[in-house]
């Protein structure tokens, strides 16, 4: 691949590097829009934390200047937008340090699923108050499950 391969990014709709990690995301997004049922109007990319509404508070300088591949939201009745799913695409082999990665994003995020993904699978896990740990299916659930939250 050359420096000068770019693709449009569905969401920004901006030309962007077509870096492994970018063609994993961009990927993930066609499937998610055109599978999955996800609104694109709902879905942020390259989130910086500390631009969420409810951490953008004075009082949430300690969020770490990161930023979230990808964040897809529901609307609340009374709240607004709340963080639905937060996802971390990587070019490489899925590994437990990803795995914590998104789940250490999560702790400011507080997204009620988390998922890692690259080009060969999705994984995508929420709390388990019970086990206190997340728990992972090895699959992307459609935006209306995971609004409605079945059992998998």
């Amino acid at each position: 691949m050359t420096k000068n391969q770019s693709v449009t990014c569905l969401i920004r709709k901006t030309e962007v590097a077509a870096l492994p990690e970018e063609i994993v995301r961009q990927r993930l997004l066609f499937h998610m829009i055109n599978f999955k049922e996800f609104p694109a109007s709902l879905i942020a990319v390259e989130q910086p934390l500390k631009q969420l509404p409810h951490l953008s508070a004075p009082e949430r300088l300690h969020v770490p200047r990161r930023r979230a591949d990808i964040i897809c939201f529901a609307v609340g009745s009374k709240t607004g937008l709340q963080p639905l799913l937060i996802v971390e695409c990587k070019s490489v082999k899925l590994a437990p340090a990803i795995m914590n990665q998104i789940a250490g994003y999560n702790h400011f995020v507080r997204s009620r699923f988390i998922a890692v993904a690259n080009d060969e699978e999705v994984r995508t896990g929420w709390y388990d108050s019970e086990k206190k740990d997340y728990v992972f299916v090895n699959f992307l659930p459609s935006y209306t499950e995971l609004l409605s939250f079945r059992v998998f």
